[in-house]
Formats: structure tokens, sequence, C-alpha cells
């Protein structure tokens, strides 16, 4: 009895450590916009309930939290957490903001592209 306890809890925390080591690498999926949380380049705050990520040269992302995002600590490192290492446009269930000094956790409700900035025009 024991034996087979003690097989059925290596066998789980096993499961719980084989991660895929290609998680990273995976691709996107297909019909929503996505980045990897590898990919962000930085934040900035918006007003209470919003920040704006930066991913890679070009990309913007708005994200909805209930917290209110002036209590992170922006002077101290911000970390992106998820679930999964792509992060989509919609519901922000299982992403979250890190930061501040005690370290606290702000979770995600939405996550939105923001619309691209026009080019500079260029005077004739």
């Amino acid at each position: 009895m024991f034996r087979s306890f003690a097989f059925a809890a290596i066998a789980a925390l096993t499961a719980c450590a084989t991660e895929p080591s290609d998680r990273a690498s995976a691709t996107p999926p297909s019909d929503r916009d996505c980045f990897n949380a590898d990919s962000v380049s930085g934040f900035s705050y918006i007003d209470a309930n919003h920040i704006q990520l930066s991913v890679g040269a070009s990309r913007k992302y708005t994200l909805t939290t209930m917290f209110n995002a002036r209590d992170l600590d922006w002077s101290q490192a911000i970390a992106i957490r998820s679930t999964t290492s792509w992060i989509c446009t919609g519901n922000g269930l299982g992403v979250e903001l890190i930061g501040g000094d005690p370290q606290r956790s702000y979770p995600v409700n939405q996550i939105v592209r923001a619309p691209d900035e026009a080019p500079p025009v260029q005077g004739s």
C-alpha cells in the first residue's frame, strides 16, 4: 500500500516538473494577438488601473488591473508573470504584474493592443 502511494506521489511530482523545454518557442494561438512574456521591453503607467507594455521595438499593449497601479513602485523592478509563455489579448486570466517593496501581485483583468502610433508627418 505505501509503495503504491509513494510511486503515485513521485509520478505526480515528475509530471509537474517535466514541462516541455521548448515551451517558449511554441507557436502562439493563430486566432489571437499574442506576445511572448520574454519579449516585454518596458512598462509605463497610464492611470490607476491601466499599464502600458512595450513589446519588442514597436508594439504596445494596455493591461487593466482592479488594483491601483499607482501602488506599484516604478523605481523597483517590475515583472510580468503568466501561466503560459504566451500572453494574448482578451481576458487577462493567469497574467499578473509583480513589483513593489514588499513585492506584491497585481492580477490582470484585460489585455488590449494599443493603436499603432502614426509616423511623423514630413514637412514639404
